[in-house]
């Protein structure tokens, strides 16, 4: 009797081991979207988004590997069911079908979104329904649901490039009359490179998103133990912590910017 317990004992802890060995790892992917998500000099990724979804996922004990390609291609691999996960996404970024066929974590930050235009632009002071005849600067891939119909009737034409520091160069040399940014970004990308702010001004509201991590269907099992960690993350100010790490690195450079350009 002792030696068929022993030998049963050993056979679950045997199973045990080999289902650990065999975790499964989950695909979270991520763009290039500073001071979000971004490799630092070594490689690694790393940012506000990267960092608390890590975090997140640790909580809730599920096993990711984070992976960073261009928006397109991000969207693509998603679309494929070639990607788990896209660990810094919003609701209000994604179309009706994308809507209907992935599932989205609760909320861990809100961001917003502007067009920014040259200083003295008289697009500056324009609602966006009230815009006509500008080109806009855009990231491929991206989703911009309040400007997309503007686009498809030609009141506003879209000039698309691949990675967000090319927009300001794009409006710095006047081949767009305004850019689509995130401000937190756009905030970051003038102190990195050492931009003058007042060159340029903030112009008509395009969204004010909350941050989800967006899961393929069939992962909706996780989303209790993710949106229980996210919870507690957002309650003891971990979250705030990380986001405001990384915003105060340039938070002096941004100081002199009149209250009207910081204005929400």
């Amino acid at each position: 009797m002792f030696l068929r317990n022993l030998c049963h004992g050993l056979m679950l802890t045997a199973l045990a081991l080999t289902g650990a060995a065999h975790a499964e790892v989950y695909q979270a992917g991520g763009t290039q979207w500073r001071p979000f998500s971004y490799e630092d000099e070594q490689g690694n990724l790393r940012g506000i988004s990267t960092d608390i979804v890590r975090r997140v996922l640790q909580q809730a004990n599920i096993e990711a590997q984070f992976v960073s390609y261009p928006v397109n291609r991000l969207q693509a691999m998603l679309g494929k069911a070639e990607l788990d996960m896209n660990y810094a996404d919003s609701v209000q970024w994604n179309s009706p079908e994308e809507l209907q066929h992935f599932v989205f974590s609760e909320p861990y930050l809100r961001v917003k979104e502007h067009l920014y235009v040259l200083k003295g632009s008289p697009a500056g002071k324009i609602p966006l329904d009230k815009l006509r005849g500008l080109t806009v600067g855009t990231v491929r891939g991206y989703t911009y649901l309040t400007m997309d119909p503007s686009f498809a009737d030609k009141r506003l034409v879209e000039l698309e490039t691949s990675e967000d520091p090319a927009l300001l160069q794009l409006l710095l040399a006047k081949r767009v009359d305004a850019i689509a940014m995130v401000d937190d970004l756009f905030d970051y990308l003038v102190a990195e490179h050492r931009m003058d702010p007042d060159l340029f001004e903030r112009g008509a509201s395009l969204s004010d998103s909350a941050i989800s991590i967006k899961l393929q269907p069939e992962l909706v099992s996780l989303l209790p133990g993710i949106n229980k960690a996210i919870r507690a993350m957002i309650e003891s100010g971990e979250v705030e912590r990380i986001r405001t790490s990384y915003l105060s690195s340039y938070a002096a450079v941004l100081m002199p910017r009149t209250d009207a350009f910081r204005k929400p």
